[in-house]
């Protein structure tokens, strides 16, 4: 069992099943082992005697490519963190071992969950660098697959707008603690978390903004596209509509008609169709619709 110290205790990391048979009173166990059987989203709830939560990371990271999931107990100044993978104690590792010794236990899990965002800003710089790029490649050329990109995009967004709005919920509420009154450094600590997942979750928001814009932006492009042919194929009925006058008209084949019995007829036609087909050609380009 991998356990960190703090101030008059230790933080074990353990697994819901280790915590399922461990001996003593924990108010409220089965609510949290139920909770982590199939962990959805971050929460928690404040309790008279206890705090109980789940944790649930984003999927993406720039250092890690899946999400994150645990959960954690606070009884006073105990603090139980259960995982059901060992990929805490990687994270636990960074934070520097003089930053919680002489701290409480709700101390401890704020700098766990400060580690945890820590790098995410720098993923939604690249986020937002990737719809740059995508926007740069919609104006130079219309792609096949831009829709399976927003949808992915999309996706991603809507997942970590909820991932922060929870983030931000769970500071508020920690805040609030009843059953454990936060010192003034602690409350300011708790404040900062909750400001900063509130600018991340801001930057979300932009960049959820930035998408639809882009996608605006799409669909002006296959609009003036289908502009275009519609004007190109204007054009061409309109060149060819006097030729098929002309054809409809000769092929009458009155009797008093003098062309059909003139020998300069047929090339007559001719050239008439040409002169009129290069006058509306000429035409057109002046006024710079070809």
């Amino acid at each position: 069992m991998v356990e960190y110290s703090i101030e008059n205790g230790k933080i074990p990391l353990i697994s819901p099943e280790e915590f399922r048979v461990m001996k003593g009173n924990y108010p409220h166990r089965k609510i949290l082992l139920k909770s982590m059987d199939l962990v959805r989203d971050s929460k928690v709830e404040i309790f008279g005697e206890c705090i109980i939560g789940t944790i649930r990371t984003s999927e993406k990271n720039i250092h890690r490519k899946k999400r994150i999931s645990f959960g954690f107990y606070i009884e006073g100044n105990h603090l139980l963190l259960l995982e059901t993978e060992p990929v805490l104690d990687n994270i636990l590792k960074k934070i520097p071992s003089e930053s919680y010794q002489k701290e409480r236990a709700n101390f401890f899990l704020l700098l766990l969950l400060e580690a945890l965002i820590e790098d995410d800003i720098r993923y939604l710089l690249k986020v937002e660098q990737e719809l740059e790029a995508l926007e740069e490649t919609i104006l130079q050329d219309i792609s096949e697959t831009f829709y399976q990109e927003v949808v992915r995009y999309r996706k991603e967004l809507s997942r970590l707008h909820s991932y922060y709005e929870q983030l931000i919920n769970i500071g508020d509420l920690m805040q609030e603690n009843i059953c454990q009154p936060l010192n003034s450094e602690e409350d300011a600590r708790w404040q900062h978390y909750t400001n900063r997942t509130e600018r991340l979750h801001n930057q979300v928001e932009m960049l959820r903004e930035y998408l639809i814009q882009i996608r605006e932006i799409y669909q002006s492009q296959i609009d003036i596209r289908q502009n275009r042919v519609m004007s190109f194929l204007t054009i061409v009925t309109t060149i060819f509509f006097p030729l098929t006058l002309i054809a409809e008209w000769y092929g009458m084949n009155f009797r008093g008609m003098p062309e059909l019995s003139w020998k300069y007829g047929y090339l007559f036609v001719i050239i008439l169709s040409v002169v009129i087909v290069a006058a509306e050609i000429y035409y057109f380009k002046k006024k710079k619709m070809l």
